[in-house]
Parts: structure tokens; C-alpha cells; sequence
């Protein structure tokens, strides 16, 4: 019994959400232990969670859309975007940032920033950090993943979009999936429904993300963000049912549609989701502190995808 199952999980530590869905029909939605211990506020179906990288896939659909709607094309170079870029760098295509091919870095924090997520710079900022880099290799020469490439996709959402990733997201992407739940570090949320994070550092008392300010270009594009997994399931929908891209940017954003997926952070939040939407699984934790907790989820997700496939 899967319900009895995440009980003892429950029991042996776990905190946070669980969704299950099978050929295309919700089956399991529950949660578990505490959003907030302080104020024995209870985790629920509901709970607003911070979800690590998961935010890549929105800046990934928005490029594709903008591809779509004729105001980028994959093979531009990052010239046609960005101003003095340096020579090294002017043969990175939007498909390198998107592919892993770039040759950027990972991260573009420095040492001075107090915070590696959540101290404040603004898109000059992060963009003049991110074209200062040395590159690993060559554009097209390796792969590399990269959340500094993500956020040089972002602000080409920005430049091309004419609008700022918040309100292009929220506009484009989050409404039409019906994802009322969906925003930005910063957003005001309920007391009752926001996650509180028992991770190994705390950036805020409480440590929950309406209290980490707004989500700085540290992060903007591959992170910063809040949802429900109800609402991260209706993205999922909305992407396969062709509600958002046209059928061949819905296949580029797809790829092979099967395998699974972990995001994290250092503030206690964890997720982890399968991406074949017959077999769905998602799950979601504020309460990762250490390596062994990060085991211990890591195994729990896995058993889940493993029960969704055999069951």
C-alpha cells in the first residue's frame, strides 16, 4: 500500500509532498510531516515549496515559444542579443546556452556575495559576470551543465520577449497551464501554505522563500522559484497536450521523455520528478539536511519510480 509506505517514510524522517500519475490520470496526491515545525503547520497538497533547478524547464519552453513566435531562432549566435561580447565567446548559439555546449561555468556567484542563490544582483550584472567568464572549452567543443547558460537565456527572454522573465513566465507559460500557484522568491504566500526549509543553511528567519527577497540573476532562469506539485503536474500536462509550444517546439522541449529528474538546494528544499507522463512520479521535500537525508530521498524517489512503472 503506497499510502502505508510514505507513512513510515514519514515516520523514518520524510517531510514533504508525493504526486503519482498514470496514463495521464491523477492517482496519488498526499503530503507528509511539517511545512513549518515552529508552528506545527502541516504539510498538504497545497504547500508552496521551493523548487531547486526546476525553473530551467520554464526558461527552456520560453525560448522555444520565442522560437515559435518568430523573435529568436536556435542557431543565433549570443552577438545578436549582447553587446561587447568577447571574441571567445561570440560563437555560443542559443542551442549551445540550451545543450550544455556553451563552455560556461556552472554559477556565476563571486566571493563577496553573501549569499551564493539569494544576495541581489540585477541582469547587467549577471550578464557582465557571465561573458567575463573563461570558458572550460571551446562553444560546441564539450558539454557542460550550466545555470549560468540558463540565465543568459533568460535575459535573452527578456531582450527578445520585451517583457521581464517574471511577467513573460506568468504571462506565457504559468497561465495557460492553468499554475495559480507558481511564482517567484519574494511573492507574498500564506503562512499556512509556504514550506519553511531545514536545510543545512538558512538564508532568513523563518528560513521559507517569502523571506529570502526577490529572486536575484544569481539564479533567475534555472532557479528562484516557488509552485505546488499540483501545479508543476498541470505544467506537465499543459507542455504534452500542446497547450503552451506548437507540436515541433513541443518535440524539442520533450526530448526522449522518459528518465528522471533532481533538483536541490542548501535550504532543505529537494525534488525529484520522472518525466514520462504514463509512469508520472514527483516528489518534493523541505527537510534535506544531510548527505544521509539526501540518500534517504534520493532512494524514496526511486522506489516511487519504480512502483508507478511495475504497478
Amino acid at each position: 500500500n503506497l499510502d502505508e509506505s510514505m507513512q513510515q517514510a514519514a515516520k523514518d524522517g520524510f517531510e514533504g509532498a508525493v504526486l503519482l500519475s498514470r496514463n495521464g490520470k491523477l492517482v496519488f496526491n498526499k503530503a507528509y510531516g511539517y511545512a513549518n515545525r515552529e508552528q506545527k503547520i502541516q504539510n498538504s497538497p497545497k504547500t508552496v515549496f521551493a523548487i531547486g533547478s526546476a525553473p530551467i524547464d520554464f526558461t527552456h519552453a520560453g525560448i522555444l515559444l520565442l522560437v515559435d513566435l518568430g523573435n529568436v531562432k536556435l542557431d543565433d549566435p549570443i552577438t545578436e542579443h549582447f553587446d561587447n561580447v568577447h571574441a571567445d565567446k561570440q560563437g555560443i548559439t542559443i542551442k549551445h546556452l540550451m545543450t550544455g555546449r556553451s563552455g560556461l561555468r556552472d554559477f556565476h556567484d563571486i566571493p563577496t556575495d553573501k549569499n551564493p542563490d539569494h544576495t541581489w544582483i540585477d541582469r547587467d550584472e549577471a550578464v557582465r559576470r557571465i561573458l567575463n567568464q573563461k570558458l572550460l572549452f571551446a562553444p560546441g567543443k564539450g558539454r557542460r551543465h550550466s545555470h549560468s547558460a540558463w540565465g543568459l537565456l533568460a535575459a535573452i527572454i527578456e531582450i527578445a520577449g520585451d517583457q521581464t522573465y517574471t511577467e513573460f513566465t506568468r504571462e506565457h507559460l504559468c497561465r495557460p497551464a492553468g499554475m495559480n500557484d507558481t511564482g517567484f522568491f519574494g511573492d507574498p504566500v500564506p503562512e499556512q501554505r509556504i514550506a519553511v526549509g531545514y536545510g543545512s543553511q538558512k538564508s532568513s528567519e523563518p528560513n521559507s522563500p517569502p523571506h529570502w527577497g526577490p529572486t536575484s540573476w544569481l539564479v533567475m532562469g534555472s532557479g528562484g522559484q516557488i509552485s505546488t506539485l499540483t501545479d508543476m503536474y498541470r505544467w506537465e500536462v499543459a507542455m504534452r497536450n500542446e497547450s503552451i509550444l506548437s507540436a515541433e517546439a513541443t518535440k524539442l522541449y520533450l526530448g526522449d521523455g522518459d528518465g528522471i529528474s533532481q533538483d536541490g538546494d542548501m535550504f532543505g528544499f529537494e525534488f525529484m520528478h520522472s518525466k514520462n507522463p504514463d509512469q508520472l512520479f514527483m516528489i518534493i521535500s523541505n527537510a534535506v539536511n544531510t548527505q544521509q537525508d539526501r540518500k534517504d530521498f534520493d532512494q524514496l524517489g526511486r522506489r516511487l519510480h519504480r512502483l508507478i512503472r511495475n504497478r
